[in-house]
């Protein structure tokens, strides 16, 4: 049901991410339960896995691209030497987004591998503007886990998600993003993560939910590059502003938050096209899945 709101949030509409939060509700009277993160960040677990294969004598290529996978192996590209090979090999698995890879990889009809689309028949959950932010203070106000909602009825819930997913952008009618409601998630890992920051400094992550990219034919056939260009500049600077100004204003009214802005110290912002070209995912929607 497209409607029904599961664990505060639209199950269609909400960001993937957002399914996290039935698993919050469980900190922190359960100890052995809820949403978990490695010491040193995700990146950790990258680093793990890769000294696992080593221990386990794999052979890992880095700096190499897989521009085609057959029946009996995979052809790739090395961006060190221009290498173009192909690898043979008894059980190939492709872990790569799936509508991304059957119009990819996995087509005959693909432009050897150097291109970028996706299966837009299947059902998307919303994209995420993701700002990560670095401030020149520590924000106490802030725990692990934060979810900004706005909802004052069950027809402000259903709006509060649609806002950013259903139009074009907020600009579409004339309106900035903080005059309506939206929700949004901040990340605040220095809070059990004495890593994630220096010393009397902070960093946070936010996540805002907005619209898939809109999937355009007409690139398919561009190389890889120029269609990733393209598809970035649905979120334009216009957009961006806006929003970051909107979720700005919403954690201003947290005490000692009042002047944030003046103390942010460095910023990266990632939207879906961003995801798009740095994991070749279907309209620029990442998911994960709380376990």
């Amino acid at each position: 049901n497209e409607q029904q709101l599961g664990g505060g949030v639209l199950q269609k509409t909400a960001p993937a991410v957002f399914g996290l939060l039935a698993a919050l509700e469980l900190h922190p009277t359960n100890n052995k339960a809820g949403v978990f993160a490695p010491i040193g960040g995700f990146r950790q677990v990258a680093e793990s896995m890769y000294e696992l294969c080593l221990d386990n004598d794999v052979d890992v290529k880095f700096d190499t691209s897989v521009t085609r996978i057959s029946d009996d192996g995979v052809h790739f590209t090395s961006k060190d030497d221009d290498e173009v090979g192909f690898l043979p090999a008894d059980l190939v698995i492709c872990n790569a987004d799936v509508p991304f890879a059957t119009e990819t990889v996995l087509s005959a009809s693909s432009n050897d591998g150097n291109n970028y689309d996706w299966n837009d028949k299947f059902d998307y959950s919303s994209g995420v503007i993701a700002f990560h932010w670095s401030f020149a203070q520590q924000i106490e106000a802030l725990n692990t886990h934060n979810v900004f909602m706005s909802a004052k009825n069950a027809d402000d819930a259903v709006s509060s998600w649609s806002v950013l997913r259903d139009g074009d952008d907020s600009k579409s009618i004339n309106k900035p993003l903080k005059d309506q409601p939206f929700n949004f998630y901040v990340h605040r890992a220095s809070h059990t993560d004495e890593t994630a920051a220096p010393p009397g400094c902070d960093s946070i992550m936010v996540l805002v939910p907005c619209k898939p990219l809109v999937r355009m034919t007409e690139l398919a056939s561009l190389p890889r590059e120029e269609a990733i260009l393209k598809y970035k500049q649905q979120f334009d600077k216009d957009l961006v502003n806006d929003v970051r100004e909107a979720v700005m204003e919403r954690l201003s009214v947290l005490q000692g938050l009042e002047n944030l802005q003046d103390r942010l110290i460095d910023e990266v912002i990632d939207t879906p096209g961003t995801y798009a070209d740095y994991y070749n995912v279907g309209g620029g929607v990442v998911s994960i899945t709380a376990s």
